[in-house]
């Protein structure tokens, strides 16, 4: 009896522990499956095996209403559509009574309505108010909890200053703290909680965890590529899609060739018209940031260099393809995103209406994250929130998207549902109408009869 109940706890024990075992090893697969930055195959690479892209003047933006721009997005929009690395440049300024913002030298900087901005050179051109646009980079990261980021700052603040900037919009909570001649893979980078890297192009006092750049963490190539206009009119051939001009490109610039990160500046400074630099040129956008292109001049930066870029910078992101061009350098193939078209609603005014979306992945990759939007006409309804999902290769999902009529809408209008995956988007749209609440007939009211 003592050897049969001995048998049977034996029996328990043994099984528990498989249990056990079978649970932690379930979930040790589970947590190896989630991706970083878009991709299970970037998780087990150090960052500096990693190719990030990035954008020149990340702050200089035709959202936020910019003269000369070098972006057609703002940073919170560059993140949602997959830029990880951000060039920028910080300063102090001082608002008139309109709003418009003029440069201050560091002497000012405590004088009273001095504020840290996001400036490209002249803050007059345009700016930001640095730390709300910080809080809004720590909000994605929140809202992100496997994406690694890379910053680097032309900072014209005092470094402490900058510091208490990171520290007051919550970005301090990611910023990275461990050595910058030897990076950990991204895997471990979020598994810290330390997804954000920043370097700055000169001074960085004595914050610890913000290191000049080009004093060993990263090496880069020339910045200032300026093209002439060719013969035919309002033309410009930019020289760096030329096969001849490729090694020259990639020559050392600043930080030499011994730091870990590389950053490969892809962008023309100025346009040469008449003997005037102008602002960056869509067009020129066009033909410099097309995949091929991109890749050619990262893979000739390879040869000449020895690495890959980890970063590669270009100016008027989202002209051209910049985040296929960084998939295929690191390797990886990219999800294929379709939406099937909802059937029409009709609505009564401040009611909700259903609509249920398809979306199908026949690309050859997993979509780890995507974002279903959809804009609805202001006047018609109240835009909802967007909806957030993996998508697996070969995978269809139904999403069901309510949108609320206004109280006091009337009429039809078109309804744009987009959906954004790493490195592609799709879009349909269907129609909407919001019928008017009727309005119950009032009761005549009754004579009073005299006696």
């Amino acid at each position: 009896m003592m050897k049969s109940m001995l048998g049977r706890k034996s029996a328990l024990w043994l099984a528990t522990a498989i249990s056990v075992l079978t649970f932690a090893t379930v979930a040790t697969s589970a947590s190896a499956e989630e991706p970083c930055n878009g991709a299970v195959e970037l998780c087990g690479r150090t960052l500096d095996q990693v190719v990030l892209p990035g954008t020149h003047n990340s702050m200089s933006n035709e959202e936020y209403g910019w003269k000369l721009p070098n972006q057609h997005y703002s940073i919170p929009t560059q993140l949602d559509k997959g830029i990880r690395a951000f060039l920028i440049d910080t300063h102090y300024g001082l608002a008139n009574g309109n709003g418009v913002v003029a440069n201050q030298s560091s002497a000012h900087r405590n004088d009273p309505g001095v504020k840290m901005y996001l400036c490209h050179e002249y803050c007059q051109l345009g700016s930001s108010e640095l730390i709300p646009e910080l809080a809004k980079v720590a909000g994605f990261l929140a809202a992100n909890p496997r994406e690694v980021l890379v910053f680097v700052v032309q900072d014209s603040l005092v470094p402490e200053d900058l510091a208490t900037a990171v520290t007051e919009s919550g970005l301090i909570d990611y910023v990275y703290t461990g050595s910058t001649s030897q990076y950990p893979t991204l895997a471990q980078m979020i598994e810290s909680g330390q997804r954000v890297v920043m370097l700055s192009e000169g001074n960085t006092g004595d914050v610890p965890w913000y290191h000049n750049g080009y004093d060993g963490p990263m090496q880069e190539t020339p910045y200032d590529f300026r093209e002439a206009p060719s013969e035919a009119a309002n033309q410009v051939i930019p020289r760096l899609t030329e096969a001849d001009q490729l090694n020259e490109s990639c020559r050392p610039n600043r930080g030499g060739e011994i730091g870990p990160l590389f950053l490969m500046n892809h962008f023309i400074n100025g346009i040469l018209a008449g003997g005037d630099a102008v602002t960056p040129d869509p067009a020129v956008a066009q033909i410099i940031n097309q995949r091929d292109v991109l890749v050619n001049r990262a893979r000739a930066c390879e040869t000449r260099r020895g690495k890959l870029p980890n970063i590669v910078a270009v100016d008027d992101f989202g002209d051209g393809d910049l985040i296929t061009a960084v998939r295929e350098l690191n390797g990886l193939t990219r999800p294929e995103l379709s939406l099937k078209r909802p059937a029409k609603r009709v609505v009564k005014a401040g009611r909700k209406a259903t609509f249920a979306v398809t979306l199908t992945n026949s690309g050859e990759e997993d979509a780890a994250v995507v974002k279903l939007c959809v804009a609805v006409p202001a006047r018609l309804a109240i835009k909802p929130g967007c909806r957030r999902f993996a998508l697996a290769q070969g995978q269809s999902k139904t999403i069901k998207l309510k949108v609320k009529a206004r109280r006091k809408a009337k009429g039809s209008g078109k309804l744009t549902f987009k959906a954004t995956g790493w490195g592609d988007v799709a879009s349909t749209s269907t129609n909407f109408k919001v019928k008017p609440i009727k309005k119950k007939p009032k009761k005549p009211k009754r004579k009073k009869h005299r006696h």
